[in-house]
């Protein structure tokens, strides 16, 4: 069995399982992540304009180093039927594992390089180093890590739980002491102690007993990394995978007086149920809040303008997935409902509650803006091009 090509077979069926949810999820946070990317380097330029000496710059680097030295996972895709089907081959395993670790190393080393590239501008700043610095504390970082992943993954072959979680401690801390005499000791004596410590580091990973295969454990943990994967997403899209506690929250009296007992308000009150009880009341409500957050700490006014139309579309784009409720359902042949009666009752009420967070958005824009009367007509035109892509859409 060719276990390279194995790794490569899962890895793609993962990547496959997440597609139709990652599409959603990159749709509500690829504009975020862009907004908060420029506001981030905004402050962060108004920052390296304001730092003097004497803060204290050292351990803010260091933190920074530490998070992206210290963390790290390794993705192997093991399966519960694995300890049937791969057992007998598990000398011949560490083809597979390789390649598991070979591409955490490259993913890792990728998360150290940007975690230095954030640093750099205060440290070169505090410091006054050059090219070479750059290039020669890169080096060092990326070795860290190097030696750093290779203790995670020792961890995960050990056979005594309390040793393991010894080993995660001495790995979090050899990741702060590194982290810190880099960025607080003179050059050569920052390199000198972060080298030390890896050679001490190395060497006490070869004393305790590690299991070949540790089959247990490794599944486990890929049964953790998915879950946590599959959680990242439940926050842009409602994942069936994720198995949240079904919410029994009772309809609001005036809401129940909005949706009148009748044939022509089925699907207006089957739809809102479905809002009410899935994940999409959490993503509504955070979207709105966060929106809310940044219009309320944004002094710009066009910045704020610019996050109230982008975190409206945002959420407009969310509730699109309510249109997969109820598409196929036997109701329609045992209960006379007509023709087109789903899509106008699905776009009226992923309008209703999209108008929601257009008004609760709105209300800290009045005080961002320098007149009200602009955020009014921003709320008229986001009303006017909401009503179209839930009408139409």
């Amino acid at each position: 069995m060719d276990m390279s090509a194995l790794y490569q077979r899962r890895t793609a069926e993962f990547l496959k399982e997440i597609r139709p949810y990652a599409h959603y999820a990159f749709q509500g946070a690829s504009m975020a992540a862009i907004v908060f990317f420029l506001l981030f380097s905004i402050a962060y330029r108004l920052f390296l304009q304001w730092v003097t000496p004497e803060f204290p710059w050292q351990p803010l680097c260091a933190a920074v180093l530490f998070l992206a030295l210290a963390s790290g996972r390794v993705r192997t895709y093991l399966q519960e039927a694995d300890t049937l089907f791969l057992l007998p081959q598990e000398r011949g395993m560490s083809i597979y594992l390789q390649t598991a670790t070979r591409r955490a190393i490259m993913f890792q080393l990728a998360v150290t390089i940007a975690a230095w590239l954030l640093v750099w501008p205060l440290y070169g700043r505090m410091t006054q180093a050059d090219g070479i610095v750059f290039v020669v504390l890169l080096a060092v970082l990326l070795l860290l890590k190097w030696a750093l992943l290779n203790g995670k993954w020792t961890e995960l072959q050990l056979q005594e739980p309390g040793t393991r979680r010894g080993f995660i401690l001495l790995r979090w801390l050899f990741a702060a002491l590194a982290s810190y005499a880099l960025m607080a000791l003179k050059l050569p004596y920052g390199i000198l102690t972060a080298g030390a410590g890896a050679i001490l580091y190395l060497a006490v990973l070869r004393l305790p007993h590690k299991y070949t295969v540790h089959w247990t454990l490794l599944i486990e943990m890929e049964r953790r990394h998915k879950a946590s994967i599959y959680r990242l997403l439940n926050w842009f899209v409602d994942v069936p995978q994720v198995q949240g506690k079904a919410r029994g929250i009772p309809l609001p009296g005036l809401l129940r007086r909005m949706i009148p007992f009748r044939q022509r308000s089925s699907y207006h009150y089957l739809h809102t149920l479905v809002w009410l009880r899935s994940e999409l009341l959490g993503i509504s409500v955070r979207l709105a809040v966060v929106g809310i957050i940044l219009i309320v700490w944004i002094q710009n006014d066009w910045a704020a303008a610019i996050v109230y139309a982008l975190f409206g579309l945002f959420a407009a784009l969310q509730l699109s997935d309510l249109k997969r409720y109820y598409r196929e359902h036997i109701w329609h042949r045992i209960y006379p409902i007509p023709e087109g009666m789903l899509k106008h009752s699905t776009g009226a009420v992923r309008f209703r509650i999209h108008l929601a967070v257009l008004l609760l958005m709105a209300v800290p824009l009045c005080f961002s803006l320098p007149n009200p009367l602009w955020a009014a007509g921003l709320l008229l035109l986001g009303v006017a091009v909401s009503w179209l892509y839930h009408r139409f859409r």
